[in-house]
This record gives C-alpha cells, sequence and structure tokens, in this order.
C-alpha cells in the first residue's frame, strides 16, 4: 500500500532544499523543505515563521505563537510516534491514495499520529471556539456542524455533492453513508489522551453500526475483504476534496473520515504529479 516517490520528485525537492534558506543558514535538508512547504500549501497562513539553526534544526512557528520542533531528534516506540510526534513524525507515513490491494502493515496508519498543538491552531484552543469556527453543511439529508478555517467546511461541502451524484446515480451506497455523525464533539480518543479529530469539526463519522473500528474486534484481525468491500467510489469522493480514510489504517476505522489536505497532496506528490508549492522562503529565517 505504499507510494513510493519518483526520481524526479526528489531531484525536486532537492533543489527547493537548496533554495528554501538563507545563505547564512544550515540548508533545510530537502524533506524538511519539502514537508513545510507542503504544509505551508494544505494551511496558508498557518506558519508565520521556520527559525533554522546553525546545526540545520527547524523550528515552525504557528500564527498562535506555538513553536514547534520540526525534526525533535528523539527514538520513539510506536506509543510515542502516536502520543509525542514531531510534524516530520506526523508526515513520516506515505498515505496510500486509490483502492485497497493488500492488508497493510501492523502500525502501519498514516494519519493517526497528529502534532495535537498544530490542531488547536488550526481550528480551535478549546470546544469554545471550535464551535464559533463551525457552520453547517448538508450531508445527505442530515446537517451537522464543519470547521470553516482553512477550508475544512468547504472541502467537506465539495466531498458532499460528489457523494450526492453517486448516491443519485446507485442509491445502494447510501447505506454505506448514513446515518453519518460529526460535528463538535470535545473528546479524546478511546483509550488515550489524545484529542479527535472530531473535537475539532474537522471529521465526519459514516455509518458508524456497519462500518468496524479496530477496538472492537481482535487485534490483529485481517480485514482485507470488508476494507476492499466498502465501495471505492466514495473514498475516491472524499480523497478528491483532501479527506484520508481510516480504512486505509492497520488500526482500522472504516467510519471514518477526516480532513488531512496535506497527507493528500503529499500522496499526490509522491505518486509524480506535478503540482505547485507554496514558496516558504520567506518564512525561513537564520537563528543563533
Amino acid at each position: 500500500m505504499s507510494i513510493r516517490p519518483s526520481r524526479a520528485f526528489w531531484l525536486a525537492a532537492l533543489l527547493f532544499a537548496a533554495l528554501a534558506v538563507p545563505a547564512s543558514a544550515q540548508p533545510l535538508s530537502a524533506k524538511a523543505a519539502r514537508d513545510l512547504a507542503v504544509l505551508a500549501t494544505a494551511y496558508p497562513g498557518l506558519m508565520t515563521a521556520t527559525e533554522v539553526d546553525p546545526a540545520g534544526r527547524a523550528t515552525v512557528v504557528l500564527n498562535d505563537g506555538t513553536r514547534l520542533a520540526y525534526d525533535d531528534g528523539r527514538a520513539k516506540s510506536p506509543e510515542e510516534l502516536l502520543d509525542h510526534p514531531d510534524i516530520k513524525d506526523m508526515l513520516a507515513e506515505p498515505y496510500p491514495l486509490g483502492p485497497v490491494t493488500a492488508e497493510p502493515a501492523q502500525g502501519f496508519s498514516p494519519g493517526r499520529r497528529r502534532v495535537e498543538p498544530m490542531f488547536l491552531a488550526l481550528y480551535g484552543h478549546d470546544k469554545q471556539q471550535v464551535t464559533a469556527n463551525c457552520r453547517p453543511v448538508s450531508f445527505l439529508g442530515q446537517t451537522m456542524a464543519f470547521n470553516t478555517r482553512y477550508g475544512a467546511a468547504d472541502a467537506f461541502a465539495r466531498a458532499t455533492a460528489r457523494l450526492d451524484r453517486l448516491v443519485a446515480a446507485d442509491p445502494s451506497l447510501r447505506r454505506h453513508l448514513l446515518p453519518a455523525s460529526g460535528g463538535v464533539v470535545w473528546r479524546v480518543i478511546a483509550g488515550t489522551r489524545r484529542l479527535s479529530v472530531h473535537a475539532f469539526a474537522a471529521a465526519v463519522d459514516v455509518s458508524p453500526k456497519g462500518n468496524p473500528y479496530w477496538r472492537n474486534l481482535p487485534r490483529g484481525t485481517n480485514m482485507l475483504a470488508t476494507r476492499q468491500a466498502f465501495p471505492v467510489a466514495i473514498v475516491t469522493a472524499f480523497e478528491a476534496e483532501g479527506f484520508i480514510w481510516g480504512g486505509k489504517w492497520s488500526e482500522f476505522d472504516l467510519m471514518h473520515f477526516e480532513y488531512r489536505p496535506e497527507l493528500i497532496l503529499l500522496a499526490r506528490l509522491a505518486r509524480g504529479e506535478n503540482l505547485p508549492l507554496a514558496d516558504i522562503r520567506g518564512l525561513v529565517k537564520a537563528v543563533r
């Protein structure tokens, strides 16, 4: 299920890295330059600066004042990668676009590593702020609140329009989608202290009773047939608008779609699409 970046992609990334910092600073690595340009493209205005120290370590400054290490240099267990990822960790697992062709390797769950302070800066620091940032969006006859910041609600509305057309052509798809649950659900993920993406009103669960969740089945359960039975057209409609599907995770969540345009953009770049990225050179500053 992995996506291998093309040779041309890496050559372009190396060139971008060479241009990404002032001559007085240690250059960002090709991967750091690529990752930060992708974040700037997916979430315009989120980053206000990227500080690079003499050793080339990058600290990203967000528009709410939050400072995040791109790479904190720590070796982490699988649990620590989920609980305390840095930006590099968050973007390291390539999200696989298209149909599911194989059961993912144990622990492979691109998108589950989330830098929580970044999501707070994106969507709101508490339930009250998140709620104030939402607007109602119609979803196949239901209405749910979705976060307006950084294009999330607009992307959800576009995905819904795609699904409306699919369901009109094939009404049997409706049972895979409804009822759906979303809106502002300020809670942590079961068994963790990490906030759910539902807390930020940037995700939707479709037909929760019909689509299984990994904690409800024995660990290591082979779900390939169930993953492949979920309509590819639905997944494609969401992915086209910047959403990832939890059905592609080892710790599967087949009901779950969340807005992660940075991961979709990385996946499209990795398969060789020629996509423009934001120019981050003006954000990069050498520090001592």
